[in-house]
């Protein structure tokens, strides 16, 4: 055990200051040299601006070829497929029985899935790459068309709540997050009368947008599924869905620095929010003509 006041006076050897001060100046000066060695070789080995830059218009290339591909060498057979079937259920409809107009109804139910799929995927790998110019979008004027397009059933009623922004935004993209949102509103509506709001409120430097139902809900387990490509959670045989909308809402607002969310009751409907940074917004300043369907 130590005891203060303990002397080391002789306990190490003795050493001459100036050769210590010598040597470490020594491995001072080769560190140094060997930094500037690593250094210079990471340089060396570093891809310059302009290998990168080719190299990422190579994979650009190669992207909008394997585009081509899938919009037109998978599409052509497809088309094929789909006429060919459509004429046997014409021209051969008293050669088949209720189970062979059945499948023959089954299988132009799937070359239209498959057509719907590949639409999707594409339209998937555009997002951020095939780019508009940005321009004002008052909003107020934009959800009208929008309901307009979709023309929903008598017995569901889409209302917007309260004055909604303008924003910078490329129209295509701004158009789809909403289009996707409402549009599985009214798909998925289970009540004989529906209602679909949408709304949008300031918070914390960002627009923050809701598009609420009084659907079927989803179960909590379910909220991050929905968001992946080609996901749904009805068989397909039952609802006809690709499962891509949402997935391509979540990237769109996700490039434009937002975020994507819902909450959501079981029998009682859900409300799926998303934001924008108020900076790329501006306040519309015409008031608000009530919209309802």
């Amino acid at each position: 055990m130590l005891k203060y006041g303990t002397s080391f006076k002789n306990a190490n050897p003795t050493f001459n200051r100036s050769s210590t001060i010598h040597d470490n100046k020594e491995y001072i000066v080769s560190g140094v040299s060997l930094m500037e060695k690593l250094d210079a070789n990471d340089k060396q080995q570093q891809p310059s601006q302009a290998q990168l830059l080719d190299k990422l218009k190579k994979v650009e290339q190669e992207f909008k070829d394997f585009a081509y591909i899938i919009s037109h060498d998978l599409k052509a057979p497809l088309r094929a497929v789909k006429a060919l079937t459509e004429w046997l259920a014409t021209d051969y409809a008293d050669k088949f029985d209720d189970e062979g107009k059945e499948q023959l109804k089954l299988l132009i139910s799937r070359v239209g899935r498959m057509h719907n799929l590949i639409d999707g995927a594409l339209q998937y790998s555009r997002i951020g790459r095939v780019t508009d110019d940005p321009v004002q979008i008052d909003l107020n004027q934009l959800m009208p068309e929008i309901i307009e397009m979709l023309v929903p059933p008598a017995n569901i009623h889409i209302t917007i709540e309260n004055q909604l922004p303008v924003v910078v935004s490329e129209p295509a993209s701004i158009r789809q997050v909403f289009e996707n949102l409402l549009s599985n509103a009214v798909r998925f509506m289970d009540k004989p009368e529906g209602f679909v709001k949408v709304g949008s409120i300031e918070e914390n430097g960002c627009w923050k947008f809701s598009v609420s139902d009084n659907g079927p809900g989803i179960k909590e387990e379910h909220f991050e599924k929905i968001f992946k490509i080609f996901q749904t959670l009805q068989p397909k045989d039952q609802l006809e869905s690709t499962g891509i909308g949402l997935t391509l809402a979540k990237k769109i607002v996700e490039l434009y620095g937002g975020k994507i969310w819902l909450t959501s009751k079981i029998g009682q409907g859900s409300t799926f929010f998303f934001t924008l940074p108020k900076q790329m917004t501006a306040v519309a300043s015409q008031p608000l003509q009530p919209v309802a369907t």
